[in-house]
C-alpha cells in the first residue's frame, strides 16, 4: 500500500471507530433502564427497543455514508481547483 493510501485508510478507520464508539455509548445508555442519569430520585427513563426500527436507522446510516464518501472527494477536488488551480487547468479536471 502506498503511503498516501495508508494515511487515508487510517483516517477512515479512525473516523468510523469514533462514530461506532459514540453510537455504542448512546445505545448502551438507552438499553440500560435504570434511574435518571443526572439528577435526583426521578422515576427513571424508559426506552423501547425495536429491531426493525434499529435496522431502518442502520440502513439510512449506510446510505448516508455511501453518499458522503462518493460525493465529498469530488467536491473537495473542485473546491481546491477553484481556489488554487490555474484558469487553463479548470477544463481538464478528471472527476
Amino acid at each position: 500500500m502506498k503511503r498516501g493510501n495508508n494515511r487515508k485508510f487510517i483516517g477512515v478507520i479512525d473516523v468510523f471507530f469514533i462514530m461506532i464508539l459514540c453510537f455504542a455509548t448512546l445505545l448502551a445508555t438507552m438499553l440500560v433502564q435504570g434511574g435518571v442519569i443526572v439528577g435526583g430520585s426521578g422515576g427513571g427513563i424508559r426506552y423501547d427497543f425495536h429491531i426493525s426500527q434499529f435496522a431502518i436507522v442502520i440502513g439510512w446510516m449506510i446510505a448516508y455514508f455511501m453518499f458522503i464518501i462518493r460525493h465529498s472527494n469530488k467536491e473537495l477536488r473542485l473546491m481546491v481547483l477553484n481556489i488554487y488551480g490555474k484558469k487553463n487547468d479548470r477544463n481538464h479536471i478528471n472527476l
